[in-house]
């Protein structure tokens, strides 16, 4: 795992030409407390991530978001 900057998944997001999931991991309070929502991201809270990592398609590159 890489930590990388949200201008960097930015970056890519925007180049195009790989295939991007962005899970979005943070928890039920901070994400009901927030404004900001990834477009198309998959909700996985942390405590649910083996239940839904089948969702999670393995062979594109997966940006997790958390607090």
């Amino acid at each position: 795992m890489t930590k990388v900057s949200i201008e960097e998944v930015e970056k890519r997001l925007n180049e195009g030409g790989e295939d991007v999931t962005i899970v979005d991991s943070r928890s039920d309070a901070a994400y009901g407390e927030s404004d900001i929502k990834a477009a198309g991201a998959i909700r996985i809270p942390p405590d649910e991530a083996e239940k839904h990592i089948a969702d999670v398609n393995r062979d594109d590159h997966v940006f997790v978001y958390c607090t």
